[in-house]
């Protein structure tokens, strides 16, 4: 079994968010966020994180709990597997009690050889003469965890030393097979340790310093390392973006590292050529906008041109910008030019203009049909945006293609529209708050939570008296978890014995009413009768004031 102990330690080392995001889309809302529950066919996001309590909870089908909750239910596993499933998510050893024989022993095979590497730096001068040519520094070397991959041989015997099976080493992606047998997939490598957005060490990336082709490789595509939803640096630039509430993506490890070394400790890079729909989700959290900075040869602009239309159909708020001349930003860093940079970072092209620009340069805009084509391809990627963002471009298309454009299609949506979609997020906690949550009621059930008052509202302990909250009242009675009462931060529970007093007669008082209501609209015989005694309980109930 796994010690209770160790499962403790794994929550506090836990952030809801960040294992939530690895299966769902998320966003910003408020202190929480919000995402689409995806444990019932959700239409808007009801799904409520709250990052300080470390829950979930679904306002529409009830679902909720913690990160371990969370996986069992997604997964459809089991708690043991839930915790082993997280753990190795957060790059955690548990510990188990002497009596379990059967758990998966982890080697931390990665996080072995991130030291074995790192060790072996110092020794191999070449390797530190290029990074101290480069501007790296020996905190910077170490903030990264750089190290350099010597011979085959050498890490193949390191992996023996700690008793790691050719499988296994095969899993992780340390190493590879050929009809001539097991070799290191880095040799004569400086190497990048990589680590996912929750911070586990899923792979390398590795730069040669013989003169192989290849100048740059990464661990090869595994169940841990998927290098389409990857952001080299991420892990350590994510409280900075967080912050800053912008993100600048960047194309290599050097790159990142020296604007790190700048101060742009909000950059990150691509592990493929530009981004793709997996890392969506990492850059729809927090609200924030993105700023592409790729370099100005023909792989760099068709980077940033993809980049571009997958940010844009997406409403993500970014910009590119290209940097002339061969330089890339380590460059920019070592020439000292960080004024320039940080101006270039502020005033990049607005995604859809240069999306549109780069279409305009394929067409021979002084020929009519070339005109045309030009137009129907622009037509194609506005008619995918709202009408309020693609009539933006008006202007702009005007004046590239030489003619007076009236519109330009765009998704036909009024004025209520829009703002839906601009705030769907909060739909259906807006909901919740106009049309479900009552204030006394959940007051009340916090109240009957912590045990107080217990004798004065003994008189409205049944569940007719919780018109809107009635599935909490009997989670209470049933010694479920009320999760839903966590969300309710600002309602606080009673807190005197004559404000106690004072709800049971407003609560009584709204329930008769209502029985009132429904009393007219009936077609009840005795429809009299019971309509007079209804009206001396209210009066009675007013008459307390």
């Amino acid at each position: 079994m796994i010690e209770q102990k160790s499962i403790d330690r794994l929550l506090e080392q836990t952030d809801i968010v960040d294992v939530i995001s690895n299966y769902v889309q998320i966003k910003k809302s408020g202190s929480n966020y919000k995402c689409l529950c995806p444990f019932h066919d959700d239409k808007t996001p009801s799904m409520s994180i709250s990052p300080s309590k470390q829950i979930y909870h679904c306002f529409s089908c009830k679902a909720g709990g913690n990160a371990i909750k969370f996986i069992m239910e997604f997964e459809k596993i089991t708690y043991p597997e839930a915790i082993e499933k997280l753990a190795s998510l957060q790059n955690f050893t548990l510990s188990y009690t002497q009596n379990h024989q059967n758990f998966k022993e982890n080697k931390q095979i990665l996080e072995n050889l991130n030291a074995f590497y790192r060790s072996r730096l110092p020794q191999n001068q070449e390797a530190m003469s290029y990074l101290f040519s480069r501007g790296f520094t020996p905190q910077l070397i170490q903030n990264f965890e750089i190290g350099y991959a010597p011979d085959s041989q050498a890490t193949i015997r390191a992996l023996q030393n700690d008793k790691i099976e050719p499988k296994e080493a095969l899993e992780v992606g340390v190493v590879k097979q050929n009809e001539k047998g097991i070799y290191a997939s880095f040799i004569h490598r400086i190497t990048f340790p990589i680590y996912s957005h929750t911070s586990r060490l899923v792979g390398f990336g590795g730069r040669t310093i013989t003169g192989h082709e290849a100048k740059y490789v990464n661990s090869p595509q595994s169940e841990i390392f998927d290098k389409s939803k990857l952001l080299y640096g991420y892990h350590l630039a994510k409280k900075s973006i967080a912050k800053k509430r912008q993100i600048i993506i960047v194309e290599g490890y050097l790159d990142v590292i020296m604007l790190h070394k700048a101060g742009f400790d909000n950059a990150v890079a691509v592990l493929g050529t530009a981004l793709t729909q997996k890392h969506l989700p990492l850059l729809k959290r927090d609200d924030i906008s993105v700023v592409l900075c790729f370099d100005g040869d023909d792989a760099g602009i068709n980077a940033a041109t993809k980049s571009s239309h997958l940010l844009a159909l997406n409403n993500i708020d970014a910009s590119v910008v290209i940097i002339q001349g061969g330089a890339d930003p380590a460059d920019m860093v070592m020439q000292g030019r960080i004024e320039y940079l940080d101006e270039l970072f502020k005033n990049g092209v607005e995604i859809g203009e240069f999306y549109i620009r780069q279409i305009a340069k394929k067409y021979d805009l002084t020929r009519p049909l070339q005109k045309q084509k030009c137009l129907d391809e622009i037509l194609n990627f506005t008619n995918n945006l709202s009408t309020v963002i693609s009539s933006s471009y008006i202007p702009l298309v005007s004046r590239l293609i030489g003619y007076n454009v009236k519109s330009l299609g765009g998704k036909i949506e009024n004025t209520t529209a829009i703002n839906k979609t601009n705030n769907k997020i909060y739909e259906n906690f807006k909901k919740e708050i106009k049309n479900s949550k009552d204030i006394l009621e959940i007051s009340i059930l916090k109240t009957f939570k912590s045990k107080k008052y217990t004798e004065i509202l003994s008189e409205i302990d049944d569940a007719k008296f919780f018109k809107f909250h009635c599935d909490i009242y009997m989670d209470l009675k049933n010694n479920s978890d009320m999760i839903e009462l966590e969300f309710y931060e600002n309602i606080k529970e009673i807190s005197s014995e004559d404000d106690a007093k004072n709800a049971v007669r407003l609560i009584k008082l709204k329930y008769y009413e209502n029985k009132k209501n429904e009393l007219k609209a009936s077609q009840d015989a005795d429809i009299f009768d019971k309509m007079t005694k209804i009206n001396q309980i209210i009066l009675k109930l007013k008459s307390k004031t």
